[in-house]
């Protein structure tokens, strides 16, 4: 914290002797426990002294002080509390809670007194100065060399202007950042009257559809199914890269150097994962410019001219494309008159997919070509092209964008102010680069009513702690997420070694207002998924909005480990999904979502992936509405098992569901309201027959493996301990969903991956024949429910479609000699049943704000009086998505 003049500190033997309970009562709404009242301190930013005794007249001035006063001075039969008296508080530091002697404490405001806590520095009034009212001379000064790009007068009138070196500010530093790639800390935000401002872009704008053009430059647009204006488009990709019916295996992108796509190199010291430094060394895209970007050479203002000169031409991609130079890393470009030609622009968006964001620097350009540096993780293609161009001085033409001038340490910010003045404005440039409050080892400590705002990681950090309350907290303008518990190991999602450790248990996030975060709302992590010994964390009655602001997959609520549970939460405007959940036993209940995956395609509002093992999650009683483009309320992807998605709501969305290969799922009783399909389904056959090994097999048998099959000698395989735990939780019948049915999988007991006979590895086309006995036939391989490629035991029942949609739908695949043609309902019964069709709501008989059925219309004619009943017990509008916070 920061620190200011006053008496030197008391030694910690003279603080501990301070009267700790002196002052006046605290309201019985932010006291401790009846019967459990302890030692109490106080803390006042405003007047207090961290030499003070901490009473109320004589309070101290930071919360570490109080925290440091209080240890090892409280249990659970004793709670401390803190009162933080109004006023701010600013953060030099992280407020670190370890181990038994920071336990049981609760920190509070005093009564209902305004308590910000904030990382970020205040940009004083006085530093502000009109861009036009600069003198000539001070404009000739080096640091402010850049303001020449802003050269019309429309650019320059109402841009004011704030030198951060002069007042000592860092102005931090803009690093590459993106899915798969190794998290660094964002950049500092300017943030003006509590709302974080946008860096200076090209195309301008937030509010376009999935497929709207224009807030994005774009390629052709056609996986988007958008008519793309060919802004970028890109140079040479199959010389470049290999060509495209390769790319998963020419090693030619950062994505190929996972060692999940290595797996088949002949060489087994060629099969680990690249180092993040490496991966940065690999070919950047180049672009031809068009559209938008060339229309009065635009393009030309991003950067300086140049052809990049590459001195590295080596040579490792895989097998025959070892020759494509694959490690093409541009020198910077020297010498930038950076009077007329920008220093450090960014494109930022979707490079080679339509699901996961990347950036890579603007470099150059010569001609009609765009060069760049730092490769995008996948293939840059023109079908996903669709970026902003950020962090450019010259694109600063809207209110709210502003822009870092870091050149050569000149450290000046530009800003265009709404109504084009400063005055009377309050300002802060987010520089803090640590959380708020780490909670380590700790347990009974409760966070309650304060305001968090300001930070470039995550604000609220809970390691190992148990029976944590975090209550009715307001955290904003984080870069990370709000408040995580426990952390996730330091690889990709996609890899079978990644987990949430350090999550505890029992610990509480609700009533809480978590919004404008560059990251995401909560993460739940907890519980162990070898013994499947449950966390019981749980996110409750929170409102999470404008998230994933800077990246994707980072969603309202991350269920990781075991037994964790997001309910009553309402979650909306977001970019990109609302959970996703990574493990077994979750609850994802009686919240409402509202216009998420408003900005990416092949996703959905709650997602879970590549993982057979995920078994015995819920997904009930929730209301979602306006899931942007054309994806789903719940997508199971690449074989994601042991889902039950029941009485929900879907409405104005594309798809319900969307079970692509996996086993075990259910989507029974649910409404479908103005969607185009209830549902979809994927198989693995439809690749062929003879494609072994599928797509990512191996980061599915490893997890398989891992929880499911012991396997000597391999690098993933479970104990027959674990593999016995896990047969008796998902067959004894004890654990129950929400509704007291049985959470049981007995098929699991059977489950197999069809390995080759003679050698115990897994099938591969060249083991594969269609009939035979080694193990891989056509039998064991794709028509046998127990393997794990065969999507069993899909039950689609009881849906009601209202408003022109259709059913649910799923993928064929026919194979030859003999013929035999597969779908879901080849292995399950009621795939796709039992679906009502109505025109209208009022002809179903469903009451869109209440979200219950008359007993006298089309459902209760068509599934009967019980079934109507049984949901209108299950499901209401009251108190589904209710946040018991009072933020707006």
């Amino acid at each position: 914290m920061k620190r200011t003049g006053g008496r030197p500190a008391r030694s910690v033997i003279t603080a501990l002797a301070l009267v700790l309970t002196a002052g006046a009562a605290a309201p019985a709404a932010h006291s401790a426990a009846a019967g459990h009242r302890g030692p109490t301190v106080w803390v006042s930013a405003a007047d207090g002294d961290d030499a003070g005794d901490g009473s109320r007249g004589d309070p101290f001035r930071t919360i570490t002080a109080a925290r440091d006063a209080l240890a090892g001075r409280t249990s659970a039969g004793a709670r401390g509390t803190v009162y933080l008296r109004g006023g701010t508080y600013v953060l030099d530091d992280t407020v670190r809670l370890t181990g038994p002697e920071h336990s049981w404490v609760t920190y509070a405001p005093y009564r209902d007194e305004k308590v910000p806590v904030t990382g970020s520095h205040e940009l004083p009034a006085d530093g502000w100065q009109r861009l036009t009212d600069l003198p000539a001379q001070t404009l000739a000064e080096p640091r402010y060399s850049s303001h020449t790009r802003l050269d019309t007068p429309a650019l320059r009138e109402g841009v004011w202007v704030f030198d951060l070196g002069a007042h000592g500010i860092d102005p931090g530093t803009l690093y590459k950042n993106g899915f798969n790639w190794v998290q660094d800390p964002f950049a500092p935000e300017l943030a003006v009257g509590g709302t974080t401002q946008t860096l200076a872009e090209y195309p301008n704008g937030t509010g376009c559809a999935t497929t709207g053009t224009d807030c994005h430059l774009w390629g052709t647009g056609a996986k988007w199914k958008a008519d793309g204006p060919r802004d970028l488009m890109n140079v040479d990709l199959d010389a470049r890269f290999g060509p495209e019916s390769d790319w998963n295996t020419s090693g030619t992108t950062p994505r190929a150097q996972f060692e999940d796509k290595k797996q088949l190199l002949a060489d087994p010291e060629q099969r680990d994962t690249w180092s993040p430094e490496e991966m940065r060394r690999m070919t950047p895209s180049v672009f031809t410019v068009g559209g938008r970007a060339a229309d009065g050479d635009r393009y030309r203002r991003w950067a300086p001219e140049a052809e990049p000169v590459v001195d590295d031409l080596g040579t490792r991609g895989f097998g025959k494309y070892a020759d494509v130079p694959v490690q093409l890393d541009p020198r910077w470009i020297e010498d930038i008159d950076n009077t007329t030609t920008e220093t450090e622009g960014w494109l930022s968006g979707y490079l080679g997919n339509n699901y996961a964001n990347d950036m890579v620097r603007i470099l150059s350009w010569s001609g009609d070509r765009l060069y760049t540096k730092y490769p995008s993780m996948y293939v840059p293609q023109d079908a996903w092209t669709k970026v902003k161009v950020l962090n450019v001085l010259s694109e600063l033409d809207t209110a709210g964008e502003y822009y870092i001038d870091r050149y050569r340490d000149n450290d000046v910010l530009y800003y265009r102010p709404d109504g084009g003045t400063m005055e009377g404005r309050s300002a802060t440039l987010q520089t803090f680069d640590k959380n708020f409050f780490l909670l380590d080892g700790v347990r009974g400590v409760t966070l309650r009513g304060l305001a968090m705002t300001g930070s470039l990681v995550s604000g609220v950090q809970l390691l190992d702690a148990v029976g944590t309350l975090v209550d009715g907290v307001d955290i904003s303008n984080v870069s990370m997420d709000a408040v995580r518990i426990g952390r996730t190991t330091d690889t990709i999602t996609s890899m079978p070694d990644h987990e949430t450790v350090q999550g505890g248990h029992d610990n509480v996030v609700r009533g809480s207002f978590l919004h404008d975060l560059g990251g995401g709302g909560v993460l739940l992590g907890g519980g162990d998924r070898a013994t499947l010994e449950r966390g019981n964390n749980t996110a409750h009655h929170n409102e999470i909005t404008r998230f994933s602001k800077l990246a994707t997959y980072t969603p309202a609520g991350y269920l990781n480990g075991v037994g964790n549970t997001f309910a009553y939460n309402y979650v909306h405007d977001a970019p990109h999904m609302a959970v996703q959940i990574m493990g077994n036993d979750m609850r994802v209940n009686h919240n409402r979502f509202s216009d998420v995956v408003k900005n990416a395609g092949d996703m959905g509002a709650v997602y879970a992936g590549r993982d057979f093992t995920y078994l015995g999650n819920e997904v009930a009683y929730n209301h979602f509405e306006g899931i942007g483009g054309s994806n789903d309320a719940l997508y199971l992807d690449d074989g994601a098992s042991g889902f039950r998605f029941h009485h929900n709501v879907v409405e104005d969305a594309h798809s319900g569901v969307n079970l692509n290969s996996g086993h075990s799922n259910s989507a029974d009783d649910n409404v479908y309201l103005g969607v185009t399909r209830a549902g979809h389904g994927g198989i693995y056959h439809q690749k062929g027959e003879t494609r072994l090994p599928i797509d990512n097999s191996w980061v599915l048998l490893s997890r398989f493996d891992s929880f499911l099959d012991v396997r000597e000698g391999e690098k993933y395989g479970a104990t027959p301990e674990t593999v016995a735990a896990w047969h008796r939780h998902y067959t004894d019948g004890r654990h129950r969903y929400s509704d007291g049915r049985p959470v049981t999988y007995p098929e699991i007991t059977e489950w197999y991956v069809p390995r080759a006979a003679a050698t115990g590895r897994d099938c591969t086309a060249a083991d594969y024949s269609t009939t035979g006995t080694g193990g891989c036939s056509r039998a064991t391989v794709w028509d046998d429910p127990d393997s794990v490629w065969v999507p069993s035991r899909i039950g689609v029942d009881h849906s009601v479609v209202i408003g022109g949609g259709t059913g649910f739908t799923g993928s064929s695949a026919t194979f030859a000699q003999p013929t035999s043609v597969y779908d879901v309902t080849r292995w399950s019964g009621t795939a796709g049943t039992h679906t009502l069709t109505a025109a209208t709501a009022t002809e179903a008989g469903f009451d869109p704000g209440t979200l219950s059925f008359s007993s006298k219309g089309g459902a209760a004619r068509e599934f009967g009086s019980a079934w109507v009943r049984e949901w209108n017990r299950l499901v209401t509008a009251e108190g589904i998505g209710r946040p018991g916070h009072t933020g707006g």
